[in-house]
């Protein structure tokens, strides 16, 4: 498609004159509003591919404005805006079917790179059948609930992407691998193995912050992304975490740490760097954490 269309919505004025003077003109055709009730009848008469919503609004939030969008036009790209400290709030958008989201205060990089990659997922819509695009892009682990490893990738080439310029911010890959697993199964039985897939999912869940993403990236391999920490830092998550899991599961864990950009400057790197360092714990002894 030769113009891009893209409804923003914004409640604040202020914002909204921001967004005028950042947003990218080439490709784009901007429609704004500062009341998402208008959305139904926008939907009703334009296509879009994109729609940017602040997050944050008195009458209809930015997760009710996902919701709204992907029920009546399914191939539209949702990006919410938020202020970093309600990230938390924005990765609940994504599960409800959001493409991703902008922080607050803008930074034209961050929106330029994240609208390119929107208006391409609903390219992508258009040129593929509506059900195997679904089956392909599904973010969550059937047996785990998790997120899994495609959505792994994805946030990852996104993240690195930012941050490309602000290399003095980092985050952290966490891998972890159960010890023994197989033989666990095979003693146990795989109904057994699965409830422990499931058990320490959920541990993982409450061992981190909202802002961090826990995925099933395998078999009985698993990996955390730990927003905005050194590897100090990510090393005593995971030695909690390792701690925990020796405690309530009838198991250990060995866990392998790598850190944005001391490890690497793309995601193939990190996940190699993390997952040496598993091997490493695997190797001398497992139930340990080793850094890369």
């Amino acid at each position: 498609m030769d113009v891009i269309n893209v409804l923003v919505i914004e409640d604040s004025q202020k914002e909204a004159n921001k967004l005028q003077e950042i947003l990218p003109s080439s490709k784009y055709k901007y429609w704004m509003i500062s009341d998402a009730n208008e959305l139904e009848n926008m939907l009703k008469s334009t296509i879009f591919a994109v729609v940017l919503t602040e997050l944050r609004m008195p009458y209809m939030n930015g997760l009710e404005v996902t919701k709204a969008v992907v029920d009546a036009s399914p191939g539209t790209s949702v990006v919410v805006m938020t202020a970093y400290s309600f990230i938390s709030f924005a990765v609940e958008a994504m599960e409800a079917g959001a493409y991703g989201y902008i922080t607050k205060p803008f930074n034209s990089a961050e929106i330029r790179i994240t609208l390119e990659r929107a208006a391409e997922r609903y390219s992508m819509m258009l040129r593929q059948d509506k059900k195997e695009f679904y089956q392909g892009l599904s973010v969550k682990d059937g047996l785990t609930g998790l997120y899994n490893r495609r959505f792994l990738d994805v946030q990852l080439k996104n993240k690195i992407a930012l941050l490309k310029e602000e290399t003095y911010r980092k985050f952290s890959l966490v891998m972890i691998d159960v010890d023994d697993f197989k033989k666990y199964n095979d003693t146990e039985g795989h109904q057994a193995g699965d409830k422990l897939l499931g058990e320490l999912a959920k541990l993982f869940l409450d061992s981190v912050r909202d802002v961090d993403l826990v995925f099933r990236y395998g078999g009985e391999e698993f990996c955390i992304l730990l927003e905005g920490l050194n590897k100090k830092e990510a090393a005593m998550i995971a030695e909690r975490i390792r701690t925990i899991v020796s405690l309530y599961i009838p198991s250990t864990i060995s866990l392998g740490v790598s850190t944005f950009p001391d490890d690497g400057g793309n995601e193939a790197d990190l996940i190699a760097k993390a997952d040496k360092s598993l091997y490493i714990a695997k190797r001398t002894g497992k139930n340990k954490v080793v850094t890369a």
